[in-house]
């Protein structure tokens, strides 16, 4: 199907880990009620790199304006798309062979119409809920809703969770013709915080995997892992991520050092990434997701989170990144918000019930919520000026 242009194509605490999931699927949801081997080619800007960089599409704001305008970063500042499903899956629709939800549809035809040609496409979907405790809920107009019987009784490995989410993957996959596919999002922090789900995710894994690689084989089809939920406790999630390895073709993490919580990127642990590389060297690795604020975590976050921060914090974090990326021939880098969400929070999120959640990843954007550049953002360019090979499988 045609891609560009066509719509037709953590801590060792339990509530620490469940808090740090807030900001993506959460304003995933809200948004949702607003309506080969071929290198990418680029100018030569010094030795080259193994991996496409990007953002989410996420915006500032919860206009159509300011989604057009997070696309228009994609376009002109990366050359990975990373296209991030975290609200909850069409279960019932995707089961039976049925349209999607009118809100849902209308994300995936504004993601399509907006796709640069020539980028990288890295697609992220998960069957696991927003807190990584369970099965994820009903992708409905205004984004996740509570499951409703018989789904709300339904495991993992059930018949029709399986059959669904199969579709569901083969669905997207069409839609969008991937480079990258992950089919879990964090997958190991399931087994931290919804440890009695774990065996029947692996049952659902094993299928999904073997199905999707049966139909893309060329594709890389891959379950991400969350670093700072790793850290905590490296032999329980060492275990558990050991059984994963068969269903991933690659390492890919996602990683928020500053939520365990830590003020400066130069103390960060020197294996942070490299560690869950190690657990398997053959795979390729990538960041899934990732960033650091540019400005103090301030009230209404919880005490914990609160860490101060400023732009130079951020671009050492980001250097950071890229050298361990370069170290370790990583594919792709994520950096999860372009720009700060300051009008979202002052006109929306402010007032809500999860407003502390959200406070966290607020001022974590390349830009700053005037839209202004940020010194990160020049170390970014200057990654992306340098050659991109062998970034596509």
């Amino acid at each position: 199907m045609a891609r560009a242009g066509s719509a037709t194509r953590g801590s060792t605490t339990p509530a620490r880990g469940v808090i740090r999931r807030g900001a993506a699927w959460i304003l995933a949801a809200s948004l949702a009620f607003v309506v080969s081997c071929d290198d990418v080619a680029g100018p030569d800007g010094g030795y080259p790199r193994t991996y496409a960089v990007g953002v989410t599409d996420f915006p500032h704001d919860l206009t159509t304006e300011a989604m057009h305008q997070a696309w228009d970063v994609i376009a002109a500042d990366c050359d990975l798309a990373v296209l991030h499903f975290d609200g909850g899956v069409p279960w019932q629709e995707a089961l039976d062979g049925a349209p999607y939800p009118g809100g849902f549809q209308q994300s995936i035809d504004l993601k399509l119409s907006r796709l640069p040609g020539g980028h990288v496409v890295y697609l992220a979907i998960t069957p696991i809920n927003g807190a990584r405790s369970g099965l994820a809920g009903f992708a409905g107009g205004a984004g996740s809703l509570p499951l409703e019987p018989p789904w709300d009784e339904y495991d993992f490995d059930e018949p029709d969770v399986v059959d669904a989410y199969t579709a569901h993957c083969r669905t997207m996959i069409e839609t969008f013709e991937p480079d990258y596919f992950a089919y879990a999002i964090e997958a190991n922090m399931l087994a931290r915080y919804g440890e009695q789900h774990w065996e029947a995710f692996l049952n659902l894994a094993a299928a999904v995997y073997t199905t999707v690689k049966a139909d893309h084989p060329g594709l890389p089809v891959f379950v991400t892992l969350q670093a700072d939920t790793y850290h905590s406790a490296t032999t329980e999630q060492g275990t558990a991520i050991s059984e994963l390895l068969f269903y991933t073709d690659m390492i890919a993490v996602s990683g928020y050092p500053f939520t365990t919580p830590l003020a400066d990127p130069t103390l960060l642990r020197s294996d942070y990434f490299s560690a869950l590389a190690d657990l398997s060297p053959g795979k390729p690795f990538a960041v899934a997701e990732t960033a650091w604020p540019a400005e103090d975590i301030t009230d209404p976050a919880p005490q914990e989170f609160r860490i101060e921060a400023d732009q130079e914090t951020q671009l050492a974090y980001l250097e950071r990144v890229i050298e361990d990326c370069d170290y370790l021939n990583g594919r792709f880098i994520c950096w999860f918000f372009s720009r700060d969400y300051d009008r979202a929070w002052e006109n929306y999120f402010e007032l809500w019930p999860d407003a502390p959640t959200l406070r966290i990843w607020r001022d974590t954007g390349l830009y700053s919520g005037y839209g202004d550049p940020r010194p990160s953002l020049a170390a970014w360019h200057q990654a992306l000026a340098r050659p991109l090979i062998g970034s596509r499988p």
